[in-house]
């Protein structure tokens, strides 16, 4: 009797145990999935971030931290600031237009790493087959589309400021590049500021004319990887990952150019040779941002202060974060 009792006893002993070790089970589980996050990605259509896309290598290495990937896709910088700003949008690309009227009205974002100078494929003023304006100085009273705001807008102001003329003496339509192409084909627009392919585009097939570029000017127009200022603090390894996908992918269209070109041609469904027209002007690096750079950037901060499109002055120093892509070697 007494056996049996205890025999009673020890199994329910062992069911305790058991069933405390089950729920701990669950509750490290549980915590284990409350560590888990979303890195929200914001991509225009760059070639180099199609083809980390496509591949699915940040996916592969967030896995490793416990992050899942959500890609946003825009076609001009403005949106992106609002979804940063929103806590909607932790990683992207932009150039300085978005960035400076982002810092302008308090947009928590770091720059992380210079993806380019923007010396060529960036900025292109272009006109209809048969305009009669032959030099930015016939630009007055005409429209030009462009999207405020944007690297495009920076360039069209200094340009102008160079002919000495104001935004205010041309009638600057305020378009995206989807719907400044039309614009553009059907004759609404005298003259366009866009960049490759879409300037290609329109010279090649529609016979427009390049009166002014970025190249030609020796005008540059930085872009940059750049992180919600947040989301960098609470998750550098992300940061450090990201930045090391980056750089693995730019080896890789070098190592594997045609198959970098087939890629993100084929995720955009644009023609092959705009793609690698565009995607070899524009040099892409990951690169610690130059006291070079930033004195380029400051320089167009001023200019959009002194325009009053920026309400305020913009220091740029504040901005930059070079500790990550030095980190990696750089």
């Amino acid at each position: 009797m007494y056996s049996k009792k205890m025999h009673i006893l020890v199994l329910m002993i062992v069911s305790v145990v058991m069933l405390a070790a089950c729920n701990s089970s669950k509750d490290g589980s549980a915590k284990a999935k409350d560590n888990s996050f979303t890195v929200n990605i914001a991509n225009m259509s760059l070639p180099l971030l199609n083809v980390v896309k496509e591949q699915g290598w940040l996916e592969e290495e967030f896995a490793k931290l416990g992050a899942t990937v959500a890609w946003t896709t825009h076609t001009a910088g403005p949106p992106i600031n609002e979804g940063i700003a929103s806590k909607r949008i932790d990683l992207a690309v932009l150039g300085e237009g978005a960035i400076l009227s982002g810092a302008n009205n308090k947009v928590d974002i770091k720059l992380i790493s210079l993806l380019t100078d923007g010396l060529h494929g960036v900025n292109y003023l272009i006109v209809p087959k048969g305009s009669d304006i032959k030099d930015v100085s016939d630009l007055k009273g005409k429209q030009i589309g462009v999207m405020l705001g944007t690297s495009h807008h920076v360039f069209l102001l200094k340009i102008l400021e160079a002919a000495g003329l104001q935004q205010s003496d041309v009638k600057a339509v305020n378009l995206s590049i989807p719907d400044a192409q039309p614009a553009f084909q059907t004759g609404q627009l005298d003259a366009w500021i866009t960049a490759d392919p879409f300037a290609e585009i329109e010279v090649n097939t529609n016979g427009a004319t390049v009166i002014s570029s970025g190249e030609s000017l020796h005008i540059t127009s930085p872009t940059f990887y750049v992180a919600r200022g947040d989301f960098a603090k609470e998750h550098p390894e992300v940061i450090e990952s990201f930045l090391k996908v980056i750089e693995k992918t730019i080896q890789f269209s070098k190592d594997n150019h045609d198959e970098f070109i087939d890629i993100a041609a084929k995720s955009t469904g644009r023609d092959r040779s705009l793609i690698e027209s565009s995607a070899t002007k524009a040099e892409y690096q990951s690169s610690p941002i130059s006291d070079e750079i930033l004195k380029e950037l400051q320089t167009s901060a001023d200019i959009l202060t002194k325009l009053e499109y920026l309400t305020k002055d913009v220091d740029v120093k504040p901005l930059v974060d070079n500790t990550f892509v030095v980190g990696l070697g750089k």
